[in-house]
């Protein structure tokens, strides 16, 4: 019988007919559109920043003298700032309020990016670029407690789906806006253009966002201690260990793909392009397909999406070099890592509640972990042959769904125990 999240229809209901309070103050919904458009929009913006650089590395490594390796350093750079920024941000936001924090964050990041653009060295643009990712860290966390506190119940599956989507389609959007941009105004165009554009979200996201609701006093450690006691909770950690195997997949994948692949893709970076490419309906059909993913519980469907992506990268072994069966298994393993994320993300956000910005940052953490890991792996195994790279890929895949799979039954224990409570309840 297909359910409703992990909580089950009646209860999300009865949700949406009483808005959340915060503080004893009622807090009305966040118009839907708007946000949910904002906030893709605003994805887009902040998580292509770590992968726009690709196109732009030769450029860049002209003009301040560095090697293709210490180029490709400061987008690494930028990640690591980017992971650790969410541990600082995320209880920063339970502490002093979605708004605020997203808001000082892009400010600051719209400052960086544009002196980035001015940078006159490797030292010092590699500089910029950790700065830029601890900013831009401001964004993600906040943002799915955001969309997870402030708008009506129905509309959050299709938020979450949405805002999750656009983190896995910059990898795609930034790259091509880079390439487009670096044409036309060079490698410092693209940052400036960056900076205006991070600038006119920050005055919307400021105008559309809801005030932060009345923040409680205490010690400013009082959030960072609530996250060291959220990482011992056994089903929040199995459902952050299962998120490593989601991005180190999808980014170790198309590494293999790149340097291991038919060879049609590896000499063509136009073939890989157009791969990348074909992954957009995906992006697309998720969004719109989550009132219908989310009649079913979080960690089922994790686990089934990722035994179907362990499946499809598996099946890549067969594939030979056609291009096209090569596509459209890419397609199916793209939609399948689609499904994990954004009803775990919810799932994380309740397992987490009140803390969700510290909840939500432990999962983030360790979803960009995973992607920083993956292309490692995929490193460190390659002499092996792409066939046996596959496999690790698709074991790990396997490995995640089974921790969702354990964490669900976790959530079926914890709630057979409370009906046996209520049941003995006078």
């Amino acid at each position: 019988m297909p359910q409703q999240g992990e909580t089950g229809p009646r209860q999300n209901q009865n949700r949406a007919t009483a808005p959340a309070r915060t503080g004893g103050e009622p807090v009305r919904w966040a118009p839907a559109g708007t946000t949910i458009t904002l906030m893709t929009v605003t994805g887009l913006l902040v998580v292509g920043q770590l992968y726009a650089v690709i196109p732009l590395l030769p450029a860049m490594a002209r003009d301040w003298g560095g090697t293709h390796a210490e180029m490709t350093a400061t987008s690494s750079l930028f990640g690591i700032a980017y992971a650790v920024g969410f541990l600082l941000t995320g209880p920063l936001s339970d502490r002093f309020g979605r708004r605020r924090v997203v808001v000082t964050g892009l400010t600051a990041m719209a400052v960086t990016t544009l002196a980035i653009a001015f940078a006159p060295s490797l030292a010092a643009g590699g500089t910029l670029r950790v700065v830029q990712g601890l900013c831009a860290a401001g964004f993600s966390p906040a943002a799915l407690a955001y969309l997870t506190e402030r708008l009506a119940p129905r509309h959050r599956p299709v938020a979450l789906s949405c805002l999750v989507t656009s983190f896995t389609a910059a990898a795609i959007t930034g790259q091509v806006s880079a390439q487009a941009l670096l044409e036309v105004s060079g490698w410092q165009g693209f940052f400036a253009v960056s900076a205006a554009a991070i600038a006119v979200v920050v005055v919307l996201l400021r105008i559309v966002m809801l005030p932060d609701a009345p923040q409680p006093g205490g010690s400013l450690l009082t959030p960072f201690r609530v996250m060291a006691r959220l990482v011992v909770r056994p089903q929040l950690a199995l459902v952050c260990l299962a998120a490593l195997s989601v991005l180190s997949s999808f980014a170790g994948l198309y590494v293999a793909l790149q340097l291991l692949g038919p060879p049609v893709l590896v000499r063509s970076d136009g073939a890989m392009l157009a791969l990348r490419l074909s992954a957009f309906p995906a992006m697309v059909a998720i969004p719109l397909a989550a009132p219908l993913l989310n009649r079913y519980r979080a960690t089922h469907r994790a686990g089934l999406a990722l035994a179907a992506g362990a499946a499809a990268t598996l099946a890549l072994t067969a594939a030979g070099d056609s291009v096209l069966v090569v596509g459209v298994l890419m397609l199916v393993f793209v939609t399948a890592i689609m499904v994990v994320s954004p009803g775990l993300t919810q799932l994380v956000s309740e397992l987490g509640a009140p803390a969700r910005g510290a909840a939500v940052a432990l999962y983030t953490f360790a979803l960009l972990v995973g992607a920083s890991v993956g292309p490692q792996l995929v490193a460190v195994i390659r002499d092996a042959g792409f066939t046996a790279v596959l496999v690790v890929l698709g074991a790990v895949q396997v490995a995640g769904a089974v921790l969702v799979a354990v964490a669900g039954g976790l959530a079926g224990r914890g709630r057979g125990q409370a009906e046996r409570e209520g049941a003995q309840t006078p």
